[in-house]
């Protein structure tokens, strides 16, 4: 047994150590960005999804970052004043994401300096708190850093990339903090592996790597079910909580497709489940040829709290609006076009390109 354990750990490192460059998979390399300034200027609704971001961009350089020590969002209702704090703050991820993609469409360096003033004041404010659900929100922040990450001087990486290990390791440490909880395998896991897969590619760090892939596998196998169901869709009753465990899941996949050439969302694990099969188990709510009534038999007690404060999104008994999976189904696409027709269908679309991740897909490799 210990052989078999050993070998399937060799191979894991092989893969990690022999097919990664410290490129960038999160966000696109250098080829993939003259194909993306190519879509843009070929085609109007690539072109109009780029706008909306240069747009950002625009009012961004006018501002300066508002950075918030401590992310308040996991747990509390949208009424409470830290949590409409954070939301107001985290604008700030958004500009970041747009000043990035804006100068590498451009090449106007003060989208470039403004991007990582906004960064730079987030690494120096921003602690590491290992709550999964509110790092989460750092995405834009990761993707935008691995957009300009190779012009930033030595002094400025330093800063950032050392906030990052800090994120990284106090999501481990977390995690081995609950291993006999149920939280072990629910949706916090799926955020916590992108959040370290976000880390571990920007950095080119083989450790988080070997922890992303170990870690990925025993989330498909214990979070996602046979019949394409899973954890969070038993204890929350809720296609909303299905649809939250999988964008993590398919984040990573995304990353790691694109690092390694190794695909996680067809893989099938020892107890038959897969990414692939969660996905389409979406699939007839998303067509309309299901319903389900949301959280009627949650077991958790926040979903009562949230529906008696009226929150959207969250009222017992509404039916699964199927426009929330539009996203889901742009990302399951990087993985299988086909996925590509509920867009359309969901968002009457015409246009070639329906929002600004299509045109990111497109011009991406690995595809």
């Amino acid at each position: 047994m210990k052989k078999v354990v050993y070998f399937a750990f060799f191979c894991c490192l092989l893969l990690f150590t022999t097919t990664i460059a410290n490129g960038q998979f999160l966000s696109l390399n250098k080829s993939e960005l003259k194909k993306l300034v190519a879509i843009i200027q070929s085609d109007s609704s690539a072109q109009k999804a780029f706008n909306l971001i240069e747009k950002q961009a625009k009012i961004a350089l006018k501002q300066e970052p508002q950075p918030i020590d401590t992310i308040v969002s996991e747990g509390h209702l949208v009424t409470d004043p830290k949590k409409i704090k954070t939301i107001k703050v985290l604008a700030d991820l958004n500009k970041i994401y747009a000043l990035a993609y804006t100068y590498k469409v451009t090449n106007h360096k003060e989208y470039f300096a403004k991007c990582l003033q906004y960064i730079v004041a987030w690494a120096k404010t921003n602690q590491a708190i290992g709550n999964p659900i509110n790092n989460s929100k750092l995405d834009p922040l990761f993707e935008g850093y691995d957009l300009i990450k190779d012009e930033v001087n030595s002094t400025n990486k330093q800063v950032i990339e050392k906030w990052f290990r800090q994120i990284a390791d106090a999501e481990i440490a977390t995690q081995q903090s609950i291993l006999k909880k149920k939280s072990t395998y629910n949706n916090w896991n799926s955020h916590r592996i992108k959040i370290l897969a976000n880390i571990a590619f920007i950095l080119n760090d083989k450790q988080y790597q070997l922890f992303v892939d170990s870690n990925l596998k025993e989330q498909i196998a214990m979070n996602l079910y046979a019949d394409g169901s899973g954890i969070d869709f038993k204890d929350r009753d809720a296609l909303h909580y299905h649809q939250y465990t999988l964008e993590p899941l398919l984040t990573a996949a995304t990353i790691i497709k694109r690092a390694t050439g190794f695909d996680y969302f067809t893989y099938v694990s020892a107890s038959s489940s897969s990414i692939q099969k969660s996905v389409d188990f979406l699939v007839p709510y998303a067509t309309g040829l299901k319903t389900h009534a949301e959280f009627v038999n949650s077991r958790v007690t926040f979903d009562r709290k949230r529906a008696l404060n009226n929150e959207p999104g969250y009222s017992i008994g509404a039916n699964y609006e199927p426009k929330n999976a539009i996203n889901l189904f742009i990302s399951a696409s990087y993985f299988n076009t086909e996925y590509l027709k509920i867009v359309n269908a969901l968002t009457d679309n015409k246009a070639k390109y329906t929002n600004w991740q299509c045109v990111l897909n497109a011009a991406r490799e690995n595809h």
